[in-house]
């Protein structure tokens, strides 16, 4: 990429927007409509479309036709393939010549006041040394378990978590550079011994891996929405096919300023998804208890407490009920019951819980229970047809 193309626009105090493309024709036309849609507070935002080598005429024409009123537009066509973690590498190095960058990838679709609150949060939170980026995107699951993730409110627009964005991210040149200077001396044992789930150590084509084993080992935070500001249709692409599970609500139009508090009043999540307020709570340190609401944390038991829903062979110290939600907030209530567990690990003792779908039933709330079973009936008399025609094959029989 030619950045030479950035010096003379006097691109140094606007916010670029940047559509990160690849193969998928009709996503970047989709993402492209919802920005010529959106509202913007002059006609002086950057628009870089980076499109990584695909051979794609088609696609090719279609960017380089794209008419941007809101401001000057610049179009990257690779001519090799670098791949989405280089390619989102690069994208995030175009912020030296800006303000700060919005990455979009190409399955996103943005909210009309996406930019107003990008331009919010930057003059609120940029000078913030635990800042590492933020986020547009406001989820609604713990993906690394498949459960539902409601953060906790407490007045603010929004709050803190150890969680990458890759729907939707903005970085001011000081927040990326931090990054890239960490990334260069980083090793690769350092992910390996980093605390954070098990499955971001397994993926092999993502950026947000090095950035999440950044974010862990430095104690540094994005910031999130309550509300979203970019949505996700998760098309068929570099990680798989595709899905409805990451679609979240969509914030279309904007209602006041935002509120956004001092970082030491807001909510943090932990890179587990835990709410970090619970060591206030429980009056104890991270030294001494390890919290594990989505009984996904390890190690679990290496420190003398341990907070979780799971059943486990130690001494209970207190317990209590899942009524609440968000979760956390039936220790922050000292809601009674047989539900979640603080225990001491160093005292092994024998436990049972009586009921084993609580838990399941907490998080389907609301979901038809028919429509579940029906659902499961589908699922498992697929799997026994093609466990059969396997069998049937090997044995001849048609």
């Amino acid at each position: 990429m030619d950045c030479s193309i950035f010096k003379d626009d006097n691109n140094s105090e606007k916010v670029a927007i940047i559509c990160v493309g690849y193969n998928r024709l009709n996503g970047l036309k989709r993402l492209i409509d919802s920005l010529q849609q959106a509202n913007y507070p002059c006609e002086n935002i950057p628009l870089i479309i980076s499109i990584d080598c695909s051979g794609d005429e088609e696609l090719y024409k279609y960017v380089r036709d794209i008419v941007w009123p809101f401001g000057k537009k610049y179009v990257n066509i690779e001519n090799k393939r670098l791949g989405l973690k280089k390619h989102i590498l690069q994208c995030g190095d175009l912020s030296e010549y800006f303000k700060a960058v919005i990455i979009l990838e190409d399955d996103l679709y943005v909210s009309p006041s996406f930019y107003d609150y990008t331009i919010e949060v930057i003059n609120s939170y940029k000078e913030s040394d635990i800042i590492a980026g933020f986020s547009l995107y406001a989820p609604e699951l713990n993906g690394f378990v498949g459960l539902p993730f409601t953060p906790l409110q407490n007045g603010s627009d929004v709050y803190l978590a150890q969680d990458v964005p890759t729907w939707g991210e903005c970085f001011t040149y000081a927040q990326w550079r931090k990054f890239k200077k960490w990334y260069t001396n980083f090793k690769e044992e350092d992910i390996l011994a980093t605390n954070m789930p098990n499955q971001i150590k397994l993926w092999n084509k993502a950026w947000s891996k090095y950035f999440y084993t950044y974010v862990v080992n430095n104690n540094k935070y994005f910031i999130y929405p309550y509300n979203s500001y970019t949505t996700n249709f998760s098309d068929a692409g570099v990680h798989g096919l595709g899905s409805n599970d990451v679609q979240v609500s969509l914030l279309l139009k904007k209602r006041r300023a935002l509120i956004c508090l001092e970082e030491d009043n807001l909510i943090r999540y932990d890179v587990y998804q835990n709410n970090e307020y619970l060591y206030d709570i429980l009056n104890l340190s991270k030294d001494e208890v390890t919290i594990d609401l989505y009984a996904n944390t390890y190690p679990f038991d290496k420190k003398k407490y341990l907070l979780t829903t799971r059943i486990l062979n130690f001494k209970i110290i207190k317990s209590y009920g899942l009524r609440f939600r968000p979760i956390e907030l039936n220790i922050i209530q000292d809601i009674s019951g047989d539900d979640i567990y603080l225990y001491n690990t160093s005292i092994k003792e024998k436990n049972y819980r009586h009921n084993n779908y609580v838990l399941t039933d907490y998080y389907l709330k609301g979901f038809n229970k028919k429509i579940l079973l029906n659902y499961a009936t589908y699922i498992v008399s697929n799997k026994i047809k093609t466990k059969l025609k396997s069998i049937y094959k090997k044995c001849g029989i048609n």
